[in-house]
């Protein structure tokens, strides 16, 4: 059976979140059906203007154990981005234009018949935060402006005086905000608008609270249009945000028919436009977020390697 090299491109492997990153299990997965594994960070690839393709500066990522943490590299290689067969961007946010810009270098990949996920275009043109809004019928209503004043308009007769407030580009609950007009007044939440939109330049995406955020959060991560992995995570005493970083726990979960309908429908429209790995948060059965950049395939049982098994068998189908 021929090796088939894939490229990660992630952030600095020092600085990943071992227990919870999905990058490197995935990559380790694909080695154990014979595949090769490079990685680099986004600051590695380059294009020169003689050049038809970008290049990666890769080093080959070894792993003889089950720990993720226990790892090898090869001396750093430079090879043609049309060197691999896949490339998997999995750079977390902040979505910024360093990112952008490495999404363009990798369109250089794409074009040349290299299989990129997701695709570069899609990366460009589907926001973590906004893209829910294309599937209205699974989500609560929502406005994204950074006129200070709607915002306050939407908290108050809308969100019924309770509301999340979310950047844009950020991922893992980080600027996200809790507005309360029964616990702040609304002359300090109209200020508190008006300092995060700065006054009318940054966007600002504003969803109803949902008070079943305690119950918990549900994780879906999606492989090419199919749910692989389901959790539920529990906030932490009264904290509002189910992220691990602010101590969120991870509980098994079961989901029901809907709810499985409910994320392969969506997955499987996004997976048309080059869209091949997806996290899902949903909230009360509805969609929070759909997470395109970075998704963690977060999983309440430690060591548990069949979803990242079933995702290699996927890939190793898919690029024969």
């Amino acid at each position: 059976m021929a090796k088939i090299p894939h490229l990660f491109v992630i952030d600095p492997i020092e600085s990943l979140n071992f227990p919870l990153d999905s990058s490197l299990r995935i990559a380790r997965a694909l080695r154990s059906l014979g595949h090769e594994s490079y990685i680099c960070t986004p600051s590695q690839i380059e294009w020169a203007s003689r050049d038809g393709c970008a290049v990666a500066y890769a080093q080959d990522l070894k792993s003889e154990t089950s720990d993720v943490k226990t790892y090898q590299l090869s001396p750093i290689k430079r090879l043609r981005l049309d060197h691999f067969r896949a490339i998997h961007m999995r750079k977390d946010p902040p979505y910024d234009l360093a990112y952008i810009a490495c999404t363009w270098l990798l369109d250089t990949a794409a074009k040349a018949g290299v299989k990129v996920m997701n695709a570069p275009r899609a990366l460009r043109d589907f926001n973590e935060k906004i893209s829910i809004f294309q599937f209205p019928e699974a989500i609560q209503d929502g406005l994204v402006s950074a006129d200070a004043q709607h915002l306050f308009e939407f908290l108050e007769k809308e969100a019924h005086g309770d509301a999340v407030l979310k950047p844009l580009t950020l991922f893992g609950g980080r600027g996200v905000l809790r507005l309360n007009l029964a616990k702040d007044s609304a002359e300090s939440l109209r200020a508190l608008l008006a300092t995060e939109t700065s006054n009318g330049l940054d966007y600002r995406l504003m969803q109803p609270f949902d008070k079943r955020i305690f119950e918990g959060e549900v994780r879906v991560f999606t492989a090419r249009g199919q749910a692989v992995s389901w959790c539920l995570k529990k906030p932490h005493g009264e904290n509002f945000l189910a992220n691990t970083r602010s101590g969120a726990t991870l509980e098994p979960y079961e989901p029901s028919a809907r709810e499985v309908a409910l994320v392969e429908n969506i997955a499987m429209k996004l997976l048309e436009e080059g869209v091949y790995f997806l996290g899902f948060d949903l909230i009360g059965g509805n969609v929070s977020e759909i997470n395109l950049t970075s998704p963690r395939l977060l999983q309440a049982t430690d060591g548990d390697t069949e979803p990242y098994n079933r995702i290699a068998a996927m890939l190793d189908q898919d690029l024969r």
